[in-house]
């Protein structure tokens, strides 16, 4: 892999599972309910559910009672609350009103669990973790199966680009260029393995409605002086709108590569709208974002 000042190459994807990922939940076997046309989609949770789990005027105890059930549920196959679940466990007590401390651990599985089933996001959000931990080649697996799939997932996006390059230079700077062949070597195994499942999920993703806020996924950071003073990151936020569709709250669930990079998207999260509403009960969106420094981009040279 060659690398040129503010530019990260990418020459292929690679990503190596070091753990069988595996849980009662997560393992269950009926998890569609048929749709008003006859199509089977997932059974998921609500966004007001996952943002009654962070209300302080609920009691911490039956908060944490509803997040069992949920860890319980045998329908718990479903990618997007897999992702939610391990984000949640990921940021703990950094998350304001979080009903749990962080637990790697779980962290980990879930995430896991969510990445082979088509959660995109979580390949990216497991870089960040392994990263962290120092585990520099589990870290680049992730990463680079993150730039596999993102631009199937999505419309690429310049802000994806950078976000996905900047990531993958942090990694470089522990990693020996050496390990490269083996993880060129990983990846096609893993996409033989789990390239159905990943699309299927992503595919099952479209068929299930979910309020939409209007504005950019992706936020842009600008450097100042030509000095990074913010690192490219991601964060989750759930928000609640009125009725005239504007946030009246941000809830952020997690953030990578720090906590306050919540804070960096915080402005950006409360800006979001949707439709004006004919009630006044609130309405509920989770919303992912990635942050952008556009320092790095990405140059595939395959």
């Amino acid at each position: 892999m060659k690398w040129m000042k503010n530019r990260a190459l990418l020459n292929g994807i690679a990503l190596w599972i070091p753990f069988v990922i595996t849980s009662a939940a997560a393992c269950a076997q009926d998890n569609t309910a048929p749709s008003a046309n006859g199509t089977s989609i997932p059974k998921r949770m609500s966004d007001a559910d996952w943002a009654a789990l962070f209300d302080s005027h609920t009691p911490l105890v039956d908060r944490q009672h509803a997040l069992a059930e949920i860890e319980q549920s045998p329908h718990l196959d479903d990618p997007q609350a897999l992702y939610i679940l391990g984000s949640i466990y990921h940021m703990g007590k950094h998350a304001p009103g979080s009903p749990v401390d962080d637990d790697p651990g779980k962290a980990g599985l879930y995430l896991g669990n969510a990445a082979i089933r088509g959660s995109v996001l979580a390949m990216a959000k497991m870089a960040e973790i392994k990263l962290a931990a120092g585990q520099y080649r589990e870290a680049m697996n992730w990463a680079q199966i993150y730039a596999h799939y993102a631009p199937i997932a999505e419309k690429k996006s310049e802000i994806q680009d950078s976000y996905i390059a900047e990531l993958i230079y942090r990694i470089k700077q522990g990693l020996d260029a050496s390990a490269m062949d083996g993880i060129m070597k990983d990846v096609r195994s893993f996409v033989f393995a789990y390239d159905s499942s990943i699309r299927a999920g992503m595919a099952g993703g479209d068929l299930v409605f979910h309020l939409k806020p209007h504005s950019r996924t992706h936020y842009f950071q600008p450097v100042i002086n030509h000095e990074r003073h913010v690192d490219s990151g991601m964060a989750d936020y759930l928000l609640t709108f009125g009725s005239e569709g504007t946030v009246t709250r941000a809830q952020l669930i997690d953030a990578e590569p720090r906590p306050d990079t919540g804070m960096d998207l915080l402005q950006s999260a409360q800006q979001r709208t949707v439709d004006k509403s004919g009630n006044n009960a609130p309405r509920y969106a989770w919303v992912p974002m990635l942050l952008g420094d556009m320092l790095y981009h990405l140059k595939d040279s395959r």
